[in-house]
């Protein structure tokens, strides 16, 4: 397997869900939808992910949470840049003796209330997600990020380096095209010399170690001799050659 440091196995979780208690219904919900969640009970916990984890949106069950509504919003808000959505109680309006979650609901991109409606907590997580978070590329069982450099292959999960990010994208861009060894060292490399080509065999090879299930018997990336490679979505070419 490669060892090339700048491509690590991580785990990429989008949005962050601060909620207390035992229950978490929505993190399914969301990740059903096809976003990655992490969850945690308290402002503490949820500061530290935040430190640690590329995240791109946070939901705070407000309620349920033991904690300053008010600073935790500020601290997303001010430090991390990021949307918030807050689910509140049907208290939090004029009426509400709660000055933090009052405060906290000022600060928050979008306010929903229980009970809570799905469909209007979805509609709001899509439209504040920032551009690029959700799949932007899909064949067969790969999901591919280009904004944060992640390809998620069924549960597995990885950060590409540059190179291997522009190798991806023009190849899942192109599905079923010839892509020649040329144009890849033209496109990606900013080159024309063809006298050596190791560099791209390299990273031909870094990027079967991740996408494909054997590496030595390649499904998605498949070379054709002598030219180049053609990018392909296996479930199709097995349909056709059925036919």
């Amino acid at each position: 397997m490669y060892n090339f440091t700048p491509m690590k196995r991580a785990s990429v979780k989008r949005i962050l869900l601060v909620k207390g208690g035992n229950g978490n219904s929505v993190g399914p919900i969301l990740e059903q939808h096809g976003y990655g969640v992490a969850w945690v009970r308290t402002v503490k916990n949820a500061q530290s992910l935040l430190e640690k984890q590329f995240t791109a949106l946070v939901i705070i069950d407000a309620p349920s949470v033991y904690g300053s509504m008010e600073k935790l919003c500020l601290l997303i808000k001010n430090t991390f840049k990021l949307p918030i959505i807050l689910i509140g109680s049907d208290e939090i309006g004029p009426e509400s003796n709660s000055e933090d979650i009052l405060a906290a609901a000022g600060i928050a991109d979008a306010c929903l209330q229980h009970p809570l409606q799905l469909q209007r907590l979805l509609s709001r997580v899509k439209k504040l997600m920032p551009e690029g978070q959700g799949p932007e590329l899909i064949c067969g069982d790969i999901a591919f990020y280009p904004a944060n450099a992640m390809v998620r292959r069924k549960s597995q999960e990885h950060y590409l380096n540059p190179k291997l990010t522009k190798l991806l994208t023009l190849f899942m861009q192109h599905t079923g095209e010839l892509i020649t060894r040329k144009r890849l060292m033209n496109q990606i490399w900013d080159t024309d010399f063809m006298g050596d080509t190791r560099t791209l065999d390299v990273h031909i090879r870094w990027l079967r170690e991740v996408i494909e299930e054997d590496p030595t018997h390649p499904v998605y990336l498949r070379t054709v001799r002598g030219q180049g490679y053609r990018f392909e979505n296996p479930s199709v070419r097995q349909k056709d050659l059925a036919q």
